[in-house]
């Protein structure tokens, strides 16, 4: 499986992005689906192929000595479809998925992955603005 790929919630069934949507990968994701879309947290979720139910999401390994699974469920980041550098957090279950969620702070330049493998650095008012867009897709009043 590549480093990224969509997993479903329903059945076991894991697919890669060009199986189940136009996305060459991830940051085409990002760049292609997400941001021009004001981010909206709908589009994490996709009909799974062979259980015909709306619960596939964005998975991947978390880099520790023993990797980790991570489900992606929420993705914000600031930035337009202009900026070259988009910072983002994810908010992400990992397996077993006992209902505690962890926070990875990402970013991407252009459309390549190498900013998906490092942590990304705010300043205070990005932080800020992050956690405010943050409340605002996923109906929240303040950030966890």
């Amino acid at each position: 499986m590549p480093a990224y790929w969509w997993e479903c919630e329903n059945c076991p069934s894991q697919f890669g992005f060009l199986k189940v949507c136009d996305s060459k990968g991830m940051s085409h994701y990002i760049r292609d689906v997400l941001l021009p879309n004001n981010w909206d947290q709908e589009r994490l979720f996709i009909e799974c192929p062979a259980c015909n139910k709306r619960t596939l999401r964005i998975a991947y390994e978390f880099p520790r000595a023993n990797k980790e699974t991570i489900r992606v469920i929420h993705i914000v980041g600031i930035g337009s479809t202009k900026d070259d550098y988009i910072p983002m957090m994810w908010e992400t279950l990992r397996k077993p998925y006992d209902g505690n969620t962890w926070f990875d702070f990402k970013y991407i330049n252009n459309r390549s992955i190498y900013g998906l493998n490092k942590p990304a650095v705010f300043e205070q008012e990005d932080l800020k603005k992050l956690f405010q867009l943050y409340c605002e897709k996923t109906g929240t009043t303040t950030f966890p």
